[in-house]
């Protein structure tokens, strides 16, 4: 499916989806995504990253955020659910740390496609219930951010799997391949696919589809979604190395590795996707094979990209990139339709 098939899917999504509101100067949450846990076997991408987050559970907590987990949270094309689950080989204090939020009203579930077994309400009620009880797992949900002084702006939560092929049309092929394929080939080799990003611009066709749905849809709303397992944010681009020495400062092999370096980059420029408004953002994941996890913010009149942990590796959060929310519901609001399709920059 194409550009047209998500945003239909996404269309959808967003009518059928509840909507809430929340004055924008108390919004105070965090979303992560895309942590596909597994049976802590070779196939398992989260096992890395479960200090990461688990400090991260325990900081938000203490901080009075609420909890958004945005879908693909199990990996259920790969295990069965009960595996995944289970004291011995599923992750138990991730469980119980998630279920303190839901406990005391701050957490909210979201289906993705790797564990869309969610989206049944028996099998929610049969495997999640005894952790969160009465939980209800959603596909998206509208958010309105009310504000006194100017335009109220809607996030739409969704996965972001919306409209893809391997979601819908040939999802049962899919899943095959990665449980009966893929997975025994990670649980061999200790492979996985997912690297940290290394900008937080629109790198995939997904991610244009979904940031052009966003910035064609006539009621402008903001979506937040996973899925790619790329960070995206507003005009953020990547900061120079800061340990890159300068050709002065190289040795000749240096110095002429870094000029053929340039020469080629002039000739094949890397490339990042940017919008002109601040209409589609994403989590990034928390299953990076470095044990990284990274995730967004909406607190304290601001919106950030956060990752933990901290460049030093100890358990604390970095913020990589951070606006105002009166700026980006300023900027949404003010868009011009004929110019939300984006463009190429070169890096």
């Amino acid at each position: 499916m194409g550009a047209d098939g998500v945003a239909s899917a996404l269309s959808a999504a967003f009518e059928a989806a509840e909507e809430r509101s929340v004055a924008a100067a108390d919004a105070r949450l965090v979303i992560f995504s895309d942590h596909h846990k597994g049976t802590r076997d070779g196939a398992d991408d989260f096992q890395g990253c479960e200090p990461a987050y688990c400090a991260a559970l325990a900081w938000y907590l203490a901080e009075g955020y609420a909890l958004y987990v945005l879908g693909d949270s199990e990996e259920l094309w790969e295990n069965d659910p009960e595996p995944v689950l289970a004291e011995k080989t599923g992750y138990p204090e991730v469980l119980r740390l998630e279920a303190q939020f839901h406990r005391s009203g701050r957490y909210e579930r979201f289906f993705g496609n790797h564990d869309d077994l969610w989206a049944h309400k028996g099998a929610v009620a049969e495997h999640l219930h005894i952790f969160f009880p009465g939980l209800k797992v959603r596909e998206a949900l509208r958010l309105r951010l009310a504000r006194p002084d100017g335009p109220d702006g809607v996030v739409l939560f969704a996965h972001g799997h919306q409209g893809t092929a391997d979601s819908d049309r040939w999802g049962w092929l899919s899943r095959l391949v990665v449980r009966y394929v893929w997975r025994p080939i990670q649980r061999k080799s200790g492979y996985t696919g997912v690297t940290p990003s290394k900008d937080h611009g629109l790198r995939t066709k997904h991610d244009r589809a979904m940031a052009a749905w966003a910035g064609g849809h006539a009621d402008k709303p903001i979506l937040i979604a996973g899925h790619t397992h790329r960070p995206v944010f507003w005009d953020s681009t990547p900061d120079p190395d800061p340990d890159r020495g300068t050709v002065a400062e190289s040795d000749d092999a240096d110095h002429r590795a870094d000029e053929e370096f340039a020469r080629a980059q002039e000739r094949n420029p890397r490339k990042a996707f940017t919008l002109p408004t601040p209409c589609y953002f994403n989590t990034g994941c928390c299953s990076f094979a470095d044990g990284d996890v990274t995730g967004l913010e909406i607190a304290d009149g601001e919106m950030r990209l956060v990752r933990w942990p901290s460049d030093d590796g100890t358990p604390r959060r970095k913020v990589l990139a951070h606006r105002s929310v009166a700026e980006i519901l300023d900027a949404v609001a003010g868009r011009d339709p004929e110019a939300v399709t984006g463009h190429e920059v070169e890096l």
